[in-house]
This record gives C-alpha cells, structure tokens and sequence, in this order.
C-alpha cells in the first residue's frame, strides 16, 4: 500500500470512533510480532539461501546461524560473482575476499546481526510509525505472517516484513520508498529452521592462513569526549554508538556515530581530509542516501537507509565545538 493511499485511509479513519479505539490494539499487536522477529534471527538456529534485490543488482547468498553459551555464530557465503564470506562470532567478524587474498577483522560492539532489515529495538517505534499486521503469504514454502510499518514523516521510509508463523524468524523484508516503491528486499528461498547443524557449516570455506590480514580498528569514545556537537536532532533518532576508527595502520582515524530510531539508522563519519569550501552533495546509492559536508580541514559523510532530507538535516548540524 502506498504512502499517500494509507494517509487518505488514516483521514477516513479519524472519522470512525470504533477503528480509532482499535488502533492503539493494533499497534501492540504489531508490536508483539516485531518483537517474535527480533529473538527468533537472533536466538534460532537456521540455515538456508536468501536472495538480496536493491535496484538493478541481485545476489544471492548462504546463510548459516546458531547460537551456543549466549555468542551468536554466523557464515554468510556470496553464491555468485566475486567468491566473498563473511564470519561471525559475537562481536568479531571476519570478511574473506579469496581473490584479493585479503581478509578484514574488526570487532562490532553494536553488530546488529543478519538481516540488516531486523528491528533493533522497539520501544518507541508506533510514535514514528504506523503499525499494524499484513496477510498470510508463503514465503520459502512456509506460511508466514506479515507486519508492515509506515512512517509518519519524512524521515524515514516504510517496511515489510515475513516472519515465519511457527518460529518467528524472518523469512522476507521490503524497504518502500516515498513513493511506495520498493528499494530493496530480501527473501529466502530455501531454510531449515532448527536442529544442530552441520560440523562444517559455520567454518570458513577459505584458506586464511595464506592471506593478508586487515585489522580494524575501534575505540568506543564517550559522547561527551567529542570534538564535535550535533545541533539539529532528528525526531525518534538517538545516538546508538560513538567510536574512533582505523582501517588500517597508518590511516588516519575517523569519528563513526550511529543514530538509530531502533529500525533505521544512520552513520556519521568525520575524518581529515578534502578541501576547504568544498561544495555540499547529496548522492543516492541504492536505498543508501549520503550527504557529504566540508567542515574546515574535515570531511563529514552522513549516510543511511533514511530519505536525504534526514541525512542533510543532521548532517548540517554538525560542528566544531568550540574550546
């Protein structure tokens, strides 16, 4: 359903007392069913192969998932184009790129966990959003539940989601546009829900011993250490993270903030470099907007699956503080 279609439907509903006292039901109900996606990904054990969709670009990739003494485990292996894994253990992770003999370590202390679509937390979502509970469908030959979110600004854009009826994992998810396009989705073809898995499963396919080892980097820092002030706040976003950055030795570091309204989020990376009176660009990338801003001897890049009016708005707030 579109995003003008469902504000003339929420017009026609401000005139009908009986839908209006079941809204805040709907709501709660939704609620309860985001809540079932947000343990099921994380707390089920699963394997099986999802197909990525975001504008012309598809791939496809396998997953395998477990979760053993309170450490999510994961593997997540490209089936086509350029041979890429990525290994998951708590908060460390490891992406192998066989071909560039090259494998990245960094270590997430806010990692989110696969999908990048699932809710990571729900306490204020029906302020920012519309949510109410979709039709059945069957999605990987399984009778799924769907719950959809619309967003009440401009801030943000709409989701979809199927979560398994019988477990509770995410089996399907659409991010919708402004104008009720869908900008990307993931669907799993194939999965198997429970059951031990495999010996091999969750180990890495590549040879690591003969490759060049890329560490990351980053340091949590306290907002409070900051060289820098965010004067415009976005409604529902709050800061989720603060770290100092290094992708390699060397490098210079950058400040990452993430911002987070518990379903979308944004990052903010403020590193040296450009050049003085650089002009201001938003840019598209997929469902990714990204606004790049010149601060003095700074470059800020402001990104995430929010519309650019977000990105640009929070981006121009940022600056120096002054000592």
């Amino acid at each position: 359903m579109g995003i003008a279609r469902s504000s003339r439907l929420v017009v026609l509903a401000a005139l009908m007392s009986p839908v209006l006292a079941a809204a805040p039901a709907l709501a709660e109900d939704g609620l309860a069913l985001l809540q079932r996606i947000a343990q099921g990904s994380r707390q089920l054990t699963y394997t099986g192969t999802f197909v990525y969709r975001s504008g012309d670009k598809v791939d496809t990739s396998r997953i395998a998932h477990s979760l053993s003494n309170g450490i999510e485990v994961e593997r997540i292996e490209a089936l086509d184009g350029s041979p890429r894994e990525v290994l998951r253990a708590g908060s460390e992770v490891k992406c192998f790129f066989p071909e560039e003999k090259l494998v990245i370590i960094e270590n997430r202390s806010r990692q989110r966990g696969f999908p990048a679509l699932l809710p990571a937390g729900l306490g204020s979502l029906p302020e920012h959003y519309a949510i109410r509970r979709g039709a059945q469908a069957r999605v990987a030959g399984l009778t799924s539940r769907a719950v959809l979110l619309e967003p009440r600004d401009a801030l943000r854009f709409g989701h979809e989601f199927w979560m398994d009826a019988a477990s509770g994992l995410l089996l399907k998810a659409n991010l919708i546009g402004e104008r009720g396009e869908t900008l990307e989705s993931f669907a799993f073809t194939q999965v198997a829900i429970g059951g031990p898995l495999e010996k091999e499963a969750l180990k890495p396919r590549f040879d690591a011993e003969r490759v060049r080892v890329q560490q990351v980097r980053a340091t949590e820092v306290k907002p409070d250490d900051m060289d820098w002030s965010f004067r415009t706040t976005l409604p529902g976003f709050r800061r989720v993270a603060t770290m100092k950055r290094q992708s390699a030795p060397g490098n210079p570091e950058s400040l990452h903030v993430v911002f987070s309204d518990g379903l979308a989020s944004i990052s903010v990376f403020i590193e040296p470099g450009g050049l003085s009176g650089e002009a201001q660009a938003v840019s598209t990338a997929g469902p990714v907007n990204v606004y790049r801003r010149q601060v003095g001897e700074h470059r800020l890049v402001v990104m995430g699956e929010v519309p650019a009016l977000a990105v640009k708005r929070l981006g121009d707030g940022i600056e120096r503080r002054r000592k």
